[in-house]
């Protein structure tokens, strides 16, 4: 398992946008964009209000927003997502309980 290099804790509230070439987790309430070139993990206790774009994006918790993911997107099973998921073509787990109401689009690798 990879070491996440940045975290915002469930007693964060953020509005704004992250930017960071390291790992992330999100446990807080964030509004905004988020883009890393590493990935970016929403805690079960995290909720996300914007898009987050990433080769790797796992999702737990509660995102409205559009997911980008350049590699791999994983639904979890605790997960709430409203907004439209962007994958290449076999990028996509969903996982049993992992809620998704949007659009899936695919798309060939870069």
């Amino acid at each position: 398992m990879d070491l996440v290099k940045g975290y915002l804790g469930s007693d964060v509230r953020m509005d704004g946008s992250i930017e960071t070439n390291n790992s992330l987790r999100i446990d807080a309430t964030f509004v905004g964009k988020i883009s890393s070139s590493h990935s970016v993990v929403v805690g079960v206790r995290g909720r996300v209000m914007g898009e987050i774009q990433a080769p790797v994006i796992k999702v737990d918790g509660w995102v409205e927003g559009d997911l980008k993911a350049g590699k791999m997107l994983e639904v979890l099973g605790n997960a709430r997502i409203e907004g439209n998921i962007y994958t290449p073509v076999g990028g996509l787990k969903l996982r049993l309980g992992g809620e998704f109401k949007g659009k899936f689009i695919m798309h060939l690798p870069k």
